[in-house]
């Protein structure tokens, strides 16, 4: 293995990618649809205010389903990448090892 797919391993770039996607996510709907869940809620609830404990708390639960659910998706999204790179692998494995008689018969020569 080379020095450069150790050093990808140790850092384990998926699992930051990942994370920082996560986070993201979560950043991004929370913003995104604040207004127009608090607009929902609103028109659920017509008799509260916008600044109601009840309808932030729905609010709150919505956005975490929200945000449950495209971070179970990218999640399962990684499992099949790494589950495809393994396989990459095992076949660049064994595509090596396969060419090492080769090439030894032809140092050999």
């Amino acid at each position: 293995m080379s020095d450069f797919q150790e050093h990808v391993e140790k850092l384990n770039v998926r699992g930051i990618i990942m994370a920082s996607l996560m986070t993201a996510f979560g950043l991004v709907v929370a913003l995104a649809w604040k207004d127009a869940i608090n607009a929902l809620v609103a028109s659920i609830i017509p008799d509260s205010d916008n600044g109601s404990l009840l309808s932030m708390f729905i609010t709150a639960v919505a956005v975490t389903v929200l945000v449950t659910v495209l971070a179970a998706t990218a999640l399962k999204a990684n499992r099949r990448l790494e589950q495809s790179w393994d396989r990459v692998n095992d076949l660049w494995e064994k595509d090596e090892d396969e060419g090492e008689p080769q090439e030894k018969a032809d140092r050999a020569s």
